[in-house]
């Protein structure tokens, strides 16, 4: 477009380089000084969007306009002018400016950045090799279509929700591109199932859109294969002669891992092996899959393994000290254990140690005890850890016997005629018998009949081979004395019914049949009945005479 004739020449026409050059060289010499503002500095604009600025200036001009391939705006006299795009399509459009005359044959000129942005009409990750195997280098690539400005792109990549790489562009091409990005890779056991993403991100600065125009592919699910793992398989096992273990061999691998156990001759396949004494003293676990294979060896160690309780010939007796002792043979060398005793399901003592030899060792273990009559069949269990060596024993305890005494009281009273028998009860170990004695002899069972010519002391004795305990019985003979007491409380009652009926028939006497007087009894007019206390007796009485009445 053409400018003010006085400066630039009347009827010249500039290319924009020669504009763009004019506006540099006057921005140098007097860009501070040009009176233009244009609202706003720069635009970013989405293709396809209109987009307008103001430009204006506060002092007396000349002309002012909009010099641009798009939207021009020619010479003007206004204070404001606007440069406007109602769709803005051209990609390589130059950077519009305001320029305005002034002055004494003064120009200045201020530019408009102008950026013109896409957003990807697709993002997409993907992979050549969507089954890897670890240890490997792969690529995963970020496909990325209609995308502009290349330079304010950024590719980034997630792994889950970690972003775990950046992808920045310095091509300087306006128009859309398509964009291939590549991200190496080198995946482990750990990275089986994880989900890869890109997000294309224009990061077009402060007059851009806010947050940033972001665009996510799908997720990508990766599978990762890796040889075989075995871990929670001991170096050693050990087993007790006569017994059984079963141990496990248990293995992490992608694909999932076939387990064998071998002895050098013989292959059993399967996580479980049983060991048995007869067992081959080394043994091979191998887990393999399509990856690769791993192997670990068990060491079989056969315990020969007793317990056992010492200084007594069977049973114990209670109140007694005794000694539980157990003998392992052929201890681990080099190992540290620890020794549990139980009893029933009751720790009773830890004991840790370490072998330090070089090669198995026997070893004996001691528990003192003092059994009480409670204990009497009770369980003692060793544990050898962490070799799951345990074995138990049931002890027997004697105890002397112990008369209930609530059963049996110390004074029994017995009445004439009436006998009583008594019961003589008694725990113990073994079981006890019980006898009863008096100075007329000795009575074998647990009662006694007390009549009034038993002796007046008794003795219950319970026996048996640990001890014998006595109960000594006081009887006390007494009269019977109730029916006397009844005959007394008979003669009391008749007693006392006499009496009552006597002062009842004297009260009923009086009460019903007592005297009447007749003084100044005056006959009624009208029926001659006596008139009692001013009023009328309805009662018909009889005239009598005097003389019947004195009768």
């Amino acid at each position: 477009m053409q400018k003010g004739s006085f400066f630039l020449g009347k009827s010249s026409r500039m290319s924009h380089i020669g504009l763009l050059g004019i506006c540099f060289l006057s921005l140098v010499a007097g860009a501070l000084e040009c009176p233009l503002q244009i609202s706003p500095q720069s635009v970013v604009v989405r293709y396809g969007d209109s987009v307008s600025v103001n430009c204006s200036t506060s002092v007396t001009h000349d002309g002012m306009g909009w010099e641009s391939t798009k939207g021009g705006v020619p010479l003007s006299k206004a204070s404001l002018i606007t440069w406007r795009v109602s769709q803005l399509t051209d990609w390589e459009i130059e950077p519009p400016f305001c320029y305005i005359n002034y002055g004494q044959q003064q120009q200045c000129e201020v530019a408009l950045p102008v950026t013109i942005y896409k957003t990807p009409d697709s993002v997409s990750i993907s992979t050549a090799n969507q089954a890897m195997t670890e240890g490997n280098q792969y690529e995963l690539q970020c496909d990325i279509h209609n995308v502009a400005p290349a330079q304010n792109l950024t590719v980034n990549w997630y792994k889950g929700e970690t972003l775990v790489n950046q992808t920045n562009f310095t091509d300087n091409t306006k128009s859309p591109v398509n964009k291939i990005i590549r991200l190496p890779i080198h995946p482990d056991r750990a990275d089986d199932g994880a989900q890869y993403r890109c997000e294309a991100e224009l990061n077009l600065g402060e007059e851009g859109p806010q947050p940033h125009p972001k665009n996510t592919s799908e997720p990508l699910s990766i599978t990762v294969h890796f040889k075989p793992t075995i871990h929670k398989l001991p170096s050693t096992v050990s087993v007790v002669r006569g017994y059984s273990k079963v141990v496990v061999c248990k293995s992490e691998g992608h694909p999932k891992p076939t387990i064998s156990w071998s002895d050098g001759t013989n292959t059993v396949n399967g996580e479980n092996f049983t060991i048995t004494e007869s067992t081959a003293e080394n043994l091979t676990c191998t887990a393999t899959n399509a990856v690769g294979s791993s192997s670990r060896s068990v060491t079989v160690v056969i315990q020969d393994f007793s317990i056992s309780a010492v200084n007594y010939i069977e049973p114990m007796i209670e109140g007694n000290q005794y000694e539980l002792q157990c003998d392992v043979y052929n201890v681990p060398a080099a190992q540290s254990l620890t020794v549990n005793w139980y009893k029933g399901e009751t720790l009773v003592t830890q004991t840790n140690f370490t072998n330090t030899f070089e090669s198995p060792v026997n070893k004996t273990f001691i528990l003192l005890i003092h059994p009480k009559r409670y204990d009497d069949g009770a369980q003692y269990k060793f544990e050898l850890k962490p070799l799951e060596i345990s074995k138990s024993v049931n002890i027997t305890v004697n105890f002397k016997p112990v008369i209930n005494e609530t059963i049996l009281p110390s004074v029994v009273p017995v009445f004439r005629g009436y006998p009583v028998n008594l019961s003589c009860i008694a725990d113990g170990k073994p079981k006890p018998i019980i006898s009863w004695k008096h100075k007329n002899g000795i009575i074998y069972r647990e009662y006694l009949t007390v009549t009034e010519s038993t002796p007046e002391n008794v003795v219950c004795v319970a026996n048996n081979s640990i001890d014998a305990v006595r109960r000594e019985v006081k009887v006390i003979l007494k009269e019977d004395y109730l029916p006397l007491i009844a005959g007394l409380i008979a003669i009391t009652v008749a007693f006392i019914s006499v009496i009552f009926i006597f002062i009842y028939s004297i009260y009923y006497k009086t009460a019903k049949m007592g005297r009447y007087s007749l003084k100044d009894a005056k006959p009624s007019a009208q029926n001659g009945n006596i008139a009692q206390n001013g009023r009328d007796n309805s009662i018909p009485m009889k005239k009598l005479s005097q003389s019947n009445i004195l009768a």
